[in-house]
């Protein structure tokens, strides 16, 4: 019995080499270091991050994509992603990366209340290992941010 669990650790350490299988590893490798959000009356806008992404593994990943989730006073006006590609070094490295997403609202165009409002942010980046291994690193953030326009939501369609 001693052999087979020996062979089967084995294996396991071998298929698995610089990644780590568990989940809460990438639980805290993105955060949102800078989150600017600004409308216009015409309903397009601007969301920048600066996200501080830490690769948990000591094997050299390529950082491949961000993506989000909007939400503005419980009502989600965006959602996207945007494919990147930065070099993340062996080691456990940390790179910071800016994205910014336009933004487009279908909806009406919104009214001017200069007041600071409840944003949300929901999101992840893409860490690729090798050719095949991909995995999603989770990142959250709220704040009150001055926002005089808002676009309103569309309704769904449902």
């Amino acid at each position: 019995m001693g052999t087979r669990g020996a062979v089967l650790g084995l294996v396991l350490l071998t298929g698995c080499r610089g990644v780590s299988l568990s989940p809460v590893a990438f639980d805290e490798a993105a955060r949102v270091e800078a989150l600017a959000l600004s409308f216009q009356p015409d309903g397009t806008g601007l969301l920048t991050l600066r996200l501080t992404v830490h690769s948990p593994t000591a094997e050299a990943s390529i950082l491949t994509a961000v993506d989000f989730e909007l939400v503005v006073e419980g009502q989600r006006l965006a959602t996207g992603i945007q494919g990147v590609e930065v070099p993340m070094a062996q080691g456990g490295s940390t790179q910071t990366v800016e994205v910014r997403f336009p933004l487009v609202s279908d909806g009406p165009p919104g009214t001017a209340h200069p007041m600071a409002r409840q944003v949300q942010l929901r999101g992840g980046v893409s860490l690729r290992y090798g050719v095949r291994t991909v995995r999603r690193a989770p990142f959250h953030e709220e704040r009150l941010l001055p926002l005089p326009w808002v676009p309103l939501a569309t309704p769904s369609r449902e």
